[in-house]
């Protein structure tokens, strides 16, 4: 080679670093970049703690037990069942909710703690009874130090106004500062024909477009997606029903200014209507949410995680399935 060639000894190492140093740079952005992304997956779940947990004494070692169960399984906030309703419609004040936070929150400080609201659409609709949850509200996070609320409502309807009637009562009650999360129905008539519907679905159970973003926009911080209940009879079927749902939700409020998290609920309770625990199982949940938050593209950001449903009943196998499956952890 001649000396005297622009390509010749430095210039030629020189030229060929600059080319290696490019060539890394595009290996590193086509193909391990994207790689770290695939693998990016929500880890912000959630559960839910029955009544037992407030109504009665606890023990320090049980409130270990918890803390370090959900520690392990990536669960940062827990909904918290604080009072019951009585028959003659009034509810029952857990005595030892501010004790358990309190103890809950010295074993697993990350944790967030949110009153659990259960009201079926009858409840909804009573103004008195709507009284009492705001009342109830107020108290979780002024004498409690709760960090905010979950309204979870049963049978609402699309277009129901004192859902929305309800939903704004407690906004005002509890201001900005303060979470306010609602859990929100399936499609139970997906609108896509290749996704089975559910058998025994009431077409106004499932929410329209136009109602879904309505909730979204009353300041709430999270809506739960209750992807159970389908009664469907086949595991593949209800993992591509879990799937819609996802995809369906993150469609309506993607658009959205400030749209709100999304959770989804997987089942872990027993038989119950529509319900067949093994159909509806765990694994099946989780699979078709990771279907889901794939088919949902740019808007998947918005589902930050799952929700056991509920704590109580999730036995030793679900718990292994829920790591394997959704945490990606094997044993």
């Amino acid at each position: 080679m001649d000396p005297s060639a622009p390509w010749s000894g430095p210039a030629l190492w020189v030229g060929a670093a600059v080319l290696g140093v490019v060539l890394l740079i595009l290996l590193i952005s086509q193909v391990v970049v994207p790689a770290f992304e695939d693998e990016e997956e929500p880890t912000h779940n959630r559960t839910w703690l029955e009544f037992k947990w407030t109504s009665e004494p606890f023990s320090p070692d049980a409130v270990q037990g918890l803390s370090e169960r959900l520690a392990e399984h990536d669960i940062d906030r827990v909904y918290v069942e604080a009072a019951a309703w009585l028959s003659d419609g009034s509810l029952l004040y857990g005595h030892y909710a501010q004790q358990f936070a309190q103890a809950l929150r010295q074993a697993y400080p990350e944790v967030e703690i949110l009153l659990w609201l259960r009201m079926t659409a009858e409840q909804i609709a009573n103004a008195d009874q709507r009284d009492l949850v705001v009342e109830l509200a107020r108290t979780s996070v002024r004498e409690w130090e709760f960090d905010g609320v979950q309204l979870n409502g049963f049978g609402v309807v699309s277009q129901s106004e004192s859902y929305v009637t309800l939903l704004r009562a407690l906004g005002d009650a509890l201001g900005e500062d303060v979470l306010l999360s609602v859990t929100v129905p399936p499609d139970r008539i997906p609108a896509d024909p290749d996704v089975p519907a559910s058998p025994a679905g009431a077409p106004e159970l499932t929410w329209d477009v136009g109602y879904k973003q309505q909730v979204g926009l009353l300041n709430v911080n999270e809506v739960v997606i209750m992807a159970h209940a389908s009664g469907l009879k086949d595991a593949a079927e209800y993992e591509r029903w879990v799937a819609y749902q996802v995809e369906s939700y993150v469609q309506a409020f993607a658009g959205l200014d400030r749209p709100p998290d999304l959770i989804v609920a997987l089942p872990t309770y027993d038989a119950a209507p529509e319900h067949d625990p093994a159909v509806e199982d765990v694994r099946a949940a989780a699979r078709g949410t990771h279907e889901g938050i794939k088919r949902a593209g740019e808007g998947a950001k918005l589902v930050k995680g799952t929700g056991l449903y509920e704590y109580k009943t999730t036995d030793s196998l679900e718990w292994q399935l829920y790591a394997e499956h959704w945490l990606g952890k094997k044993k």
